[in-house]
């Protein structure tokens, strides 16, 4: 585990980013491919519904896929970019808000999604994941990173903007997330000991923000009076959720593509 705080304690995160976190730990050599792919579900009410993609045979097979490397995509309607197909995935895609885009010496191979079915299991709601794979097209070509290389300066910027407004907005991003507002596609995970104090600290960060301004969006603006104030809390938690977004894309590519060259 890192030394950070962040680092020893659970961190929610979009399933995809956990996949990356412990296949990268698989690749760096720090555990195996079957202690990797049972980190990869997570701490919580979940577990693979056995059906789908096996993460034990996914992760051991990227190391026959020559210059293997992982993206991972956080799409939104009408914000697709990363995600090469087929048309098939991307409705999956959509609806998990994420995506595993995996390509070989630069060429995309095939695209990894979270599917999650509600289920009980002793009286209890847990979430069955099944990994859905779905073949590129043949010479889809793959998009740059998304990424600057400035995200988390843009979403300490953002922040700092937020705080100094005269809108108040509900966010603490400095205190853990309330188990409530996690939603299925996510899951509370440990970080991998190769992560260090300030990679795991912006992945907190960047995590806790996105979904706490996805609340707040969704919640709408009853906080306000005004329509002239409404806009304007709309506009600083649209930026926030961007800058968000951007930041935590940014943070795990960057812990991923160390490992994995």
């Amino acid at each position: 585990m890192s030394e950070a705080a962040a680092g020893r304690d659970l961190v929610a995160l979009p399933r995809a980013a956990v996949l990356m976190l412990w296949t990268s730990a698989y690749l760096h050599g720090d555990m195996g491919p079957d202690d990797a792919a049972q980190m990869s579900f997570g701490v919580g009410r979940s577990g693979p519904s056995g059906q789908g993609e096996d993460l034990y045979a996914w992760m051991t097979g990227l190391r026959r896929l020559p210059l293997a490397q992982l993206r991972l995509v956080l799409p939104v309607p009408g914000r697709l970019a990363g995600l090469v197909g087929p048309p098939s995935v991307i409705g999956p895609a959509l609806e998990a808000e994420q995506a595993v885009v995996v390509t070989g010496a630069g060429i995309a191979d095939h695209t990894l999604v979270p599917v999650i079915t509600p289920v009980e299991h002793e009286g209890r709601p847990v979430s069955a994941v099944t990994w859905l794979r779905e073949s590129a097209p043949v010479g889809a070509q793959v998009p740059p990173p998304a990424s600057s290389g400035s995200a988390r300066e843009e979403l300490l910027h953002a922040l700092r903007r937020a705080a100094e407004g005269s809108v108040e907005l509900d966010l603490v991003p400095d205190e853990p997330i309330e188990p409530a507002r996690i939603p299925p596609t996510w899951i509370s995970t440990a970080l991998p000991r190769h992560v260090d104090r300030a990679a795991a600290h912006l992945l907190v960060l960047a995590a806790r923000t996105l979904l706490l301004t996805r609340t707040e969006i969704d919640g709408g603006h009853g906080h306000t009076i005004h329509l002239a104030e409404a806009l304007t809390r709309r506009g600083l938690l649209d930026e926030l959720h961007e800058a968000a977004r951007s930041a935590l894309v940014e943070a795990v590519e960057r812990i991923v593509a160390e490992e994995t060259g």
